[in-house]
């Protein structure tokens, strides 16, 4: 039977707070229902499965990533938005790293809809790049050169593969993004020629 006044939400808020606390690889559903003082065999009066769990919990992630990424270019244009829509993504990935792998999880689940969700990432990213005149196909692939400069340095820098020199990692990071306003402005230059 399920635990009086236990619901739904409060097992999504619980799995996010054990994820973000103790890692995604620790999560169980064992240790969840422990925490939520019910039999783990009770998730499931108010839960179909873990993976539909794991599709809130992805829900959620998706939408803080989103939020952060648009509060960080509202009233911005071209490099000044971009620039800081990589500074909101980079600090996401940073400050929120087991959420960050939720998202980075989730194309493993086999949810049609939470899929369909994963393109509120790419809308803050294509918003900030509007400003500049590319086609739909240069966008399409100028956003995945973006995730992939930003998960670059977020995974590479939590592995500690950035430690061998000598260098300061947040100079780095700003290279790579001049680098992306650079393409972003030659893309622009190729459009429109």
């Amino acid at each position: 039977m399920a635990r009086q006044g236990l619901t739904r939400a409060d097992i999504v808020s619980a799995a996010i707070e054990m994820i973000e606390s103790e890692g995604l690889h620790s999560f169980s559903l064992r240790e969840l229902a422990s925490r939520l003082h019910i039999k783990a065999a009770s998730l499931y009066n108010h839960i179909k499965s873990s993976d539909e769990l794991h599709t809130e919990v992805g829900y959620y992630a998706i939408s803080e990533l989103k939020r952060a990424q648009l509060e960080a270019i509202a009233g911005k244009e071209r490099a000044e938005a971009v620039e800081s829509l990589a500074d909101a993504y980079y600090r996401f990935g940073k400050e929120r790293p087991e959420i960050y792998k939720v998202i980075l999880s989730l194309p493993m689940v086999k949810n049609d809809a939470i899929h369909s969700a994963g393109f509120d990432i790419v809308e803050p990213i294509m918003t900030a790049m509007a400003g500049y005149h590319l086609t739909r196909e240069q966008m399409m692939h100028l956003q995945r050169v973006f995730r992939s400069i930003m998960h670059g340095f977020i995974s590479q820098e939590e592995a500690g593969c950035f430690r061998q020199f000598p260098v300061d990692v947040g100079d780095s990071y700003r290279m790579a993004v001049r680098g992306f306003i650079l393409l972003l402005e030659n893309s622009e230059k190729e459009a429109r020629a």
